[in-house]
């Protein structure tokens, strides 16, 4: 699909936030620790230990981010959606139905092969924004879904 102005664009707003939250308290509270050590203790690791330990800040700043980061596009070519370190593109005679009920942490796109995937860019824990981001995705989908479906 080409890229082009989208109709419809969402992000999570929550976990936006607690993932830059995250970045600080890990990320600096890494650096403040390894700071406010005696430089006669710093010296005792090596390479390797201290290379660990940053592997590990970022890696599991890496899972936070690459959540936080998960968009749901559509337009008049269907949907695009970021779920982690994926990205996929579906065209609206792919799509049979949107579908986000009381009990699902996110909205979910479920595919003419019976197959769902889920749209992390809409998260159920930005309350209200979300509801109206799936009434908004509904809208848009309502004009490109073929009507014999």
């Amino acid at each position: 699909m080409a890229e082009q102005n989208w109709e419809f664009e969402a992000h999570p707003h929550m976990i936006r936030r607690q993932a830059s939250i995250w970045t600080v308290v890990l990320g600096g509270g890494a650096l403040f620790g390894w700071f406010m050590l005696p430089l006669s203790i710093r010296v005792l690791f090596t390479e390797f230990q201290i290379a660990t330990l940053a592997f590990f800040v970022l890696f599991m700043l890496g899972i936070v981010w690459s959540v936080a980061l998960g968009y749901v596009k559509a337009g008049p070519q269907g949907l695009k959606f970021r779920n982690g370190l994926n990205t996929r593109e579906v065209p609206w005679s792919e799509v049979a139905s949107l579908r986000y009920r009381p009990a699902d942490h996110w909205a979910f796109v479920e595919l003419t092969d019976d197959s769902d995937r889920a749209l992390l860019g809409i998260q159920r824990s930005d309350g209200p924004l979300a509801q109206r981001q799936v009434e908004e995705l509904r809208a848009v989908a309502a004009k490109y879904i073929p009507a014999h479906r």
